[in-house]
């Protein structure tokens, strides 16, 4: 771990050499080894904690449970040197319970003392991953309430397609951005109100506004940010209509200086964020909302009512 650690490669390459090798030449040694979980825990563990946390910044505070949960659900897809030995103890005594020679099932049944049949209830090293990591969101859902707010508004919200597309995007990061990811994803960035409870503050106020300054209020709560609110929206949505295939696109209309104005079509009243008429006659309406990931379903809502009647008139002008 101190070798690839010292290696000027990204954080996601680092857990990658881990993955990959470190943890491929423990598998022989955790096969064999008479070394009890515990030991493991305590002591391979710990080193593995720390690297991690170094590699990607999170603070001691901040939970590694949301790294260990798989790609499509916003983790890194890891797991510690205990749940690999799990996994070994559990290969070598499903092997010695399944074997055709009877000499070697009497040796799993004279190893069936309380240390070893931990090992026995799993039928499968996935299924030691599954339990694993079943814990982990447990702890993400129920325990780690400020922590897992971010895991349990996805898993309630998001569409799969996001959740799917998300690790590629993610893995394209630059090391910073993707840090940044990681502890914006457990809430373990230094807001005020997190400075606090680690007893680095003796304030929870944000110094623009005053109000409590949580994560929340950093990406879309505070009055005084409305300003880079707008500028975030309107980059993300220039980037959208600049990167849209044209090949059967005629016309795009989006709230921006470049582009045409929606309001062209819908009017002043209902102006969405960008209209796609196409070749074939057919207008598609994108409205974008970037918020925080509590907000997500009454964000959809509040859209939908808001343009639906303007929906119903322009499907009279336009092929449905």
């Amino acid at each position: 771990m101190k070798e690839i650690d010292l290696k000027p490669l990204h954080p996601k390459n680092k857990i990658l050499l881990y993955s990959r090798y470190v943890l491929s030449k423990l598998s022989w040694h955790f096969t064999i080894t008479s070394i009890q979980k515990t030991w493991i825990s305590e002591n391979l563990d710990s080193v593995f904690k720390q690297y991690i946390r170094k590699w990607l910044e999170v603070p001691i505070s901040g939970s590694l449970s949301n790294i260990y949960l798989t790609s499509n659900k916003f983790g890194l897809n890891i797991i510690p040197p205990s749940t690999k030995f799990i996994q070994c103890q559990t290969t070598i005594r499903s092997a010695l319970k399944s074997s055709p020679n009877e000499s070697i099932t009497h040796l799993w049944k004279s190893t069936c003392n309380h240390t070893n049949t931990q090992y026995d209830q799993y039928t499968s090293t996935k299924e030691v991953i599954k339990s694993f990591r079943e814990v982990h969101e447990d702890k993400l859902e129920n325990r780690l309430k400020c922590q897992g707010s971010f895991f349990s508004s996805i898993s309630k919200f998001s569409l799969p397609q996001v959740n799917s597309i998300w690790p590629t995007c993610q893995s394209k990061l630059p090391k910073n951005i993707f840090n940044f990811t990681i502890r914006y994803i457990n809430n373990s960035l230094p807001t005020r109100k997190n400075l606090q409870k680690w007893g680095l503050s003796s304030s929870s106020e944000c110094s623009f506004c005053l109000k409590p300054e949580s994560l929340l209020h950093v990406v879309a709560g505070c009055s005084s940010y409305l300003d880079r609110f707008t500028w975030r929206h309107d980059s993300i949505l220039n980037f959208i209509a600049n990167n849209l295939p044209s090949e059967h696109i005629q016309t795009i209309y989006a709230d921006l200086p470049s582009f045409p104005n929606p309001s062209i079509i819908t009017g002043d009243d209902h102006r969405p964020d960008l209209l796609i008429l196409t070749k074939d006659n057919c207008l598609y309406v994108l409205e974008l909302t970037v918020g925080y990931e509590t907000n997500l379903r009454n964000n959809i809502q509040r859209k939908y009512s808001k343009y639906k009647e303007m929906i119903v008139e322009q499907k009279k002008k336009f092929r449905p």
